[in-house]
């Protein structure tokens, strides 16, 4: 089996972090690779509960992903399995986990670990798509203004 970790600082509070990676208002901005887009959420965020996520490329090709948040420990900790849901990869289900810390009021980190992989070339492929993603949640204002702002477009 193959895994990958990434460990990313991010120069935004803690919170508005922690939350970029559950609420759907906050996913739809930054939560797909390149040039796709995130064209869906759904997401039952407890424990148990399960999320479903549709990115779409630029051509309009659609790709689903699944899975079921298993560990949650608010502004701390993330666990969930990760599927999709077209079944091409040799991968049938991974598992992600993520800790966050806060460095100081203004910096958190991120440690991001996804395992269960079958193939380097499946985990090579995530490793970049995640590091694309996570580049954009560093270019987002995620100050308390947005994160005021997502909290209420999720409520409409």
């Amino acid at each position: 089996m193959y895994h990958f970790t990434l460990n990313v600082t991010f120069h935004a509070p803690l919170t508005p972090i922690y939350e970029a990676f559950h609420k759907p208002g906050m996913l739809m901005e930054w939560f797909a690779p390149g040039e796709a887009m995130v064209a869906q959420v759904m997401s039952d965020f407890e424990e148990g509960g399960r999320y479903r996520i549709v990115l779409q490329e630029p051509s309009g090709q659609q790709y689903s992903l699944t899975g079921q948040y298993t560990h949650i420990v608010p502004n701390e900790h993330l666990a969930f399995s990760w599927a999709w849901e077209d079944n091409e990869e040799e991968s049938i289900m991974t598992a992600v986990e993520i800790r966050f810390e806060a460095e100081d009021a203004d910096t958190t980190t991120v440690t991001l670990t996804q395992t269960g992989f079958m193939n380097e070339e499946e985990r090579d492929q995530h490793q970049n798509g995640w590091m694309s993603c996570l580049e954009q949640l560093a270019t987002l204002p995620l100050s308390d203004a947005f994160h005021d702002n997502a909290s209420h477009s999720e409520r409409q």
